[in-house]
């Protein structure tokens, strides 16, 4: 429609052309009305003629109503780019007219205010003396919503490699802190406060092996322990250490659907998660408030947003009455070192491990919120078809006997091989030592007859570890192996390593834990 000398409205659009027959022409219409790209015509600075894609995608209640906009009023004041919308509103029509068409894309505003993106395409027409312009809008929320997933999925598989990378040689360094201090421990029973600067450097030590672990968490490489145990039964587990972590002023709800939902986690890691969630929703509410924690069993179908086979889920929600957030907040809420409560207050890596163990377990995570009404964050694992493991008792009071038996030490890192050597030396074990697999090689062709244990690094220069073994057990196959390591699951399969196959102590590691897996080993 185009307006007249008198103001009213006339059809412009589609126009029949010399010798063009009538059914050519109605088919032009048909398709310029049934298209699903919305399609306007523009003259000047008026809207002269739009399908009813169009009307749809703005949500506006009819084509006239449209039609009396100004093209001014469907964008918002600026563009993602931080321009004014009017003014490269008028660059793209010049680029358009210069080449003969444009494409590029823009953001839109509904007639509800909401700003949505869509690929334009301008075409100028010539119409008599004047050009109109022949608009074609196509909505790409869901590309762009795909293009972000996947920006963010590299730059989490990039992190992840990262944290891989770097573990082994943080690994190795808080071997020789915890370990030291271990020993230092024992030798300063009886002087309180040098113990307690002692104490102070295991803590520290322990602490930055928790950043690790959260690290490989993130990254899905974590060493998991998985059992099928029942979701709700971990949850009951924590009930009174959850109250405790909220305090009073916050109201505790705990549902549970009826019957038992079995899954396959480890369950140490999945407490974790749980209080990581619970300390978040505390700390969103200082001035009190509602916490909910409920487990129930659901269906997925296909096209459920999160990265799940259709199938039976088991659902853990947590839910606060608190502050929430907003969408920038609520985007990088999983990525690591991303926090808003302050350098004091954490380093951001309490949401992001929990995506780590939630994806390697087999599962998703989504968060549901909005700034100044709290936040939803659920959890879906598989729900696993065996029955729960029951735990059987252990007797920690077995009073540990002193060590017999000779062990060949192979360890690249002095600092390691020294601490292993004291460790094992204290506890009573005779220590040979080598620093690569040749060394240790020519050591057992001479004394390999008195070697009751190999406990080896797995990645060493020269000869690694299970080439090592492997030689050894040519001629005393019945000799017992421990390996040792600060690398990831990936990186040692990637190395041909059968980590189910064997003994492994994983750095870091206490002069506690060294001395229990060499007399499991031996």
């Amino acid at each position: 429609m185009a307006s007249n000398e008198n103001g009213s409205r006339e059809d412009v659009h589609p126009r029949r052309h010399p010798g063009e027959s009538p059914d050519r022409q109605n088919k032009y219409q048909l398709l310029f009305e049934r298209s699903a790209d919305a399609i306007l015509v523009i003259d000047g600075e008026t809207f002269v003629d739009c399908n009813e894609a169009t009307v749809r995608m703005l949500r506006y209640r009819t084509k006239e109503e449209l039609l009396q906009t100004h093209p001014s009023e469907l964008s918002p004041q600026l563009q993602p780019d931080g321009r004014r919308s009017f003014e490269k509103a008028s660059e793209m029509i010049a680029i358009a007219m210069e080449r003969g068409s444009h494409r590029f894309e823009w953001d839109h505003q509904r007639a509800d205010g909401e700003v949505f993106p869509v690929e334009v395409l301008l075409t100028p027409v010539p119409e008599g003396d004047k050009v109109l312009i022949h608009v074609v809008w196509r909505e790409i929320s869901e590309r762009k919503d795909l293009e972000l997933q996947l920006r963010h999925a590299q730059k989490m598989e990039a992190i992840g490699k990262l944290a891989g990378g770097v573990a082994h040689d943080f690994n190795n360094i808080l071997v020789s802190v915890l370990g030291y201090a271990d020993l230092l421990a024992r030798q300063l029973a009886n002087s309180p406060k040098l113990l307690e600067q002692v104490e102070a450097i295991r803590a520290g030590g322990e602490e930055a092996a928790g950043l690790i672990s959260h690290l490989l968490a993130f990254g899905r490489k974590q060493d998991l322990k998985p059992k099928v145990v029942e979701l709700h039964s971990i949850v009951d587990n924590l009930n009174t250490m959850i109250r405790r972590l909220i305090g009073e002023q916050i109201h505790l709800s705990i549902r549970h659907d009826k019957g038992g939902i079995p899954v396959r986690v480890d369950p140490g890691q999945m407490e974790q998660v749980i209080l990581h969630l619970v300390t978040n929703a505390r700390d969103a509410m200082p001035q009190g408030g509602t916490l909910t924690v409920d487990t129930s069993r659901v269906s997925m179908e296909s096209g459920s947003g999160l990265d799940l086979e259709p199938g039976d889920y088991a659902c853990l929600r947590v839910e606060d009455s608190g502050c929430g957030m907003s969408p920038e907040v609520a985007s990088a809420a999983f990525e690591p070192f991303f926090t808003t409560k302050g350098e004091s207050r954490g380093v951001g890596l309490g949401l992001s491990s929990v995506y780590g163990m939630v994806k390697q377990s087999g599962g998703d995570v989504k968060l549901v919120t909005r700034e100044g009404e709290g936040a939803v964050l659920e959890i879906y694992l598989p729900v696993c078809s065996e029955l729960p493991v029951t735990a059987e008792p252990c007797d920690e009071d077995t009073e540990r006997e002193h060590g017999t038996g000779t062990v060949l030490v192979v360890e690249d890192e002095p600092t390691v091989a020294g601490l292993v050597k004291q460790a094992l030396e204290a506890e009573g074990y005779q220590v040979l030592e080598a620093r690569n697999g040749a060394a240790a090689l020519r050591m057992f062709r001479k004394d390999g007859n008195d070697v009751d244990l190999i406990l080896t690094d797995v990645m060493m220069p020269v000869m690694n570890g299970p080439d090592l073994v492997a030689r050894i057990l040519e001629n005393r196959p019945e000799l017992p192996a421990l390996f040792m390591s600060g690398y990831t699951d990936d990186i040692l399969s990637r190395h041909g390593f059968a980590i189910e196959d064997v003994h492994l102590l994983r750095k870091p590691f206490s002069t506690t834990q060294l001395v229990d897996k060499v007399r499991q080993a031996m």
